[in-house]
């Protein structure tokens, strides 16, 4: 019975010290939004150092080295639509260059840009796997934004 008394006493001493409670309002519970001596400058953009600057458009100017993708289907709402035709022709102006390939189709879809070629010349089928690796690196250096499939096929006569 003694080996009890202590811990119990003990205790009690604990229930009781946790259950006294202040009549003062300064120690109620701290609020982000009225806690005006270390403002949160996350929670509320439109206060401290960069009140005018919105969050969502800004991303591409953190970093040199994003691309640039203003006017692209993901790169704003506007939906941007318009450029497909503008990289198909940049597509097609890279396979012209190259002088060893004809284009049969260059399409999109979504992020994807399937490319299909003539060879103008009779190509092993090593030489034509080295053919769609070469000219790959041509258009991802083009038009980078896409995933792109290159199918090198041989010239009809």
């Amino acid at each position: 019975m003694k080996k009890f008394i202590f811990p119990s006493i003990f205790i009690i001493m604990l229930l009781a010290s946790g259950c006294q409670g202040t009549k003062s309002s300064n120690n109620a519970a701290y609020d982000l939004r009225t806690d005006k001596s270390a403002p949160n400058y996350m929670s509320n953009p439109l206060t401290g150092p960069n009140k005018n600057r919105i969050i969502g458009n800004d991303v591409t100017n953190q970093n040199p080295n994003f691309l640039n993708l203003q006017g692209t289907r993901n790169g704003n709402a506007s939906g941007g639509s318009g450029n497909i035709g503008t990289d198909v022709d940049t597509a097609k102006k890279v396979i012209a260059k190259t002088k060893e390939f004809r284009t049969e189709s260059v399409w999109i879809n979504n992020d994807r840009m399937y490319v299909s070629v003539f060879n103008k010349g009779n190509l092993t089928k090593r030489e034509v796997k080295d053919a769609e690796v070469r000219l790959h690196r041509k258009l991802v250096h083009a038009v980078p934004r896409y995933n792109i499939s290159v199918k090198v096929k041989e010239a009809r006569r």
